[in-house]
């Protein structure tokens, strides 16, 4: 009976223990909206993870802060040339309906400037020993979108500032380790500069399913297929279908602060214009770290993008910072 009575004691102390040292079970991988503007304004794709089951309303808020330059010319030596300072602050909203069906929406306000990092990037550069002639060749944080086209055209575009962008509302349904969700962009986009909105409906349509998954790891692998229809003066440059891909992971290291790491990938948005900083797919790596400091705060997302192919319009260097409640 002693016995029974000190095990009994010492019960609580180990229900402690062993909710200290249990693993806490992963959360969700952050989606991904490409911050090129040469993607944005034609394609409605984007990379969706898993969003796990709700019952309340999710938020999420995540601010992009990058630094392009591309300057290419065509084989038959036409220049296409983009240096600019993006900044896209999105957020989104979440609400489950049922256990397997919930709506989204999307919304951000995006930027395009002369820019303030050159001098640092050059420095960077300078230090890591990789040289970047067209970011040497170009003056300092001064914006510049310029093309010519196979017809003879020069496009000019003046940087926008900042403006708000496309809507994007959906929906989906989950099935087992999967999901699937609809998404339209309505043409919200309020610059009157070209390049920076779709000027048109765009729908995408996501598939994702949770390949992996431990209490500390998980990893989602998707496929995406959309459709804009074509429009304005360059319509003949432009694509309507497109397709693309994500492979997300995210590690649990310690607590409730994790790492995450999301290669997201789509085919070409533009055609026959001879650069392939257009024609050419665009894969992009997106990574950073999850943390919450405390029980009842927001997550804290901290990262980076940056393009792996083509050479551009290369995210030179990509600043995330977001909160998700």
């Amino acid at each position: 009976m002693r016995r029974y009575l000190s095990q009994m004691r010492s019960l609580p102390l180990l229900i402690v223990l062993a909710c200290a040292v249990a693993p806490l079970r992963a959360q969700d991988i952050p989606p991904y909206v490409p911050l090129n503007p040469a993607l944005s304004s034609r394609s409605a794709l984007y990379a969706q993870p898993i969003i796990s089951p709700s019952t309340r309303w999710r938020v999420r808020i995540v601010t992009d802060y990058t630094n392009a330059i591309e300057s290419e010319k065509s084989a038959d030596n036409r220049d296409y040339l983009f240096d600019a300072e993006v900044m896209q602050n999105d957020i989104w909203v979440t609400k489950d309906l049922s256990p397997t069906t919930f709506v989204l929406g999307n919304i951000a306000v995006r930027g395009g400037y002369d820019g303030m990092l050159d001098s640092f990037l050059n420095w960077y550069h300078d230090v890591i020993g990789l040289h970047v002639p067209a970011r040497n060749r170009r003056p300092k944080d001064t914006f510049g979108w310029e093309q010519t086209l196979p017809d003879g055209r020069t496009i000019t575009r003046e940087r926008p500032g900042t403006f708000l962008s496309d809507l994007r509302l959906g929906a989906g349904v989950r099935f087992g380790r999967s999901q699937l969700v609809g998404t339209i962009t309505l043409p919200t986009t309020t610059t009157d500069q070209e390049g920076w909105g779709r000027g048109v409906v765009g729908t995408a349509l996501n598939f994702t399913s949770r390949l992996a998954e431990t209490n500390r790891i998980i990893v989602d692998g998707g496929m995406s297929v959309g459709w804009t229809p074509t429009t304005g003066p360059l319509a003949i440059y432009q694509k309507s279908s497109f397709y693309g891909g994500m492979l997300g992971a995210r590690w649990r290291f310690s607590g409730s602060q994790a790492v995450f790491g999301n290669v997201a990938f789509q085919s070409g948005n533009w055609q026959e214009t001879g650069w392939t900083a257009l024609d050419g797919r665009e894969t992009t790596l997106d990574f950073g770290g999850l943390f919450r400091l405390k029980r009842s705060w927001p997550e804290l997302q901290v990262g980076m993008s940056q393009d792996i192919a083509p050479h551009g319009p290369a995210l030179d260097v990509g600043f995330k910072l977001g909160l998700r409640w």
